[in-house]
């Protein structure tokens, strides 16, 4: 409930700070959205999915929801701003040779590779970018971990169990597991930027 109520004034500040500024694709603006609402609610936590459970990380349930990743999370809010990301993935070569067909979204490694086939979108590197970043815009670092920022130097993201405000294993979110971080000082080296024209 307090993570609700905190989330919520979070947004109000956003959405003020968002009012301002640029102006960003609809589409874009509804990825964040939803990404900031499975971050209200706790029934959405963390998982790489059962299928990808050790004895070290127990994962439960789904990483494709309730529960998501880090990257299945970015996948699914563009997914559902109107982006054929999910698409394009089962397009991608490494949909097969990496998971034989068996992962419905990508990794944080791939998705550069499919918002390119989609079209409409740019690479910079971090150091080029950081102090103008836009909402929407993806943070990443392939094959470590990716997130959505969301303005003010905040980003939304899944985080994991071993985030600094704790969480379990369990389906839904024992604590920070999808949460609002700060932005910088986090090793991102790539950001990806929609710039229209698809």
């Amino acid at each position: 409930m307090m993570k609700s109520i905190v989330l919520g004034a979070i947004l109000g500040c956003l959405m003020i700070n968002f009012s301002s500024a640029q102006a960003v694709d609809s589409r874009v603006e509804a990825a964040v959205e939803w990404a900031l609402k499975i971050a209200a609610d706790p029934a959405h936590g963390y998982s790489q999915g059962a299928e990808n459970a050790t004895a070290y990380n127990p994962y439960t349930g789904s990483r494709e929801g309730p529960d998501y990743d880090c990257s299945s999370l970015v996948y699914h809010a563009f997914e559902i701003g109107g982006f054929k990301i999910i698409e394009a993935w089962h397009q991608n070569p490494k949909y097969f040779s990496r998971y034989s067909g068996r992962q419905y979204s990508g990794d944080s490694d791939t998705i550069w590779e499919d918002l390119q086939t989609l079209g409409g979108w740019k690479k910079f590197s971090w150091d080029e970018i950081k102090d103008n970043l836009q909402r929407g815009d993806i943070l990443n670092m392939p094959q470590h971990h990716v997130a959505i920022y969301i303005g003010s130097g905040q980003t939304v993201e899944a985080r994991g169990v071993n985030n600094p405000r704790g969480g379990g294993y369990e389906t839904g979110d024992q604590g920070g597991e999808i949460d609002i971080y700060n932005a910088h000082g986090r090793g991102w080296t790539e950001v990806y930027r929609y710039v229209g024209g698809n």
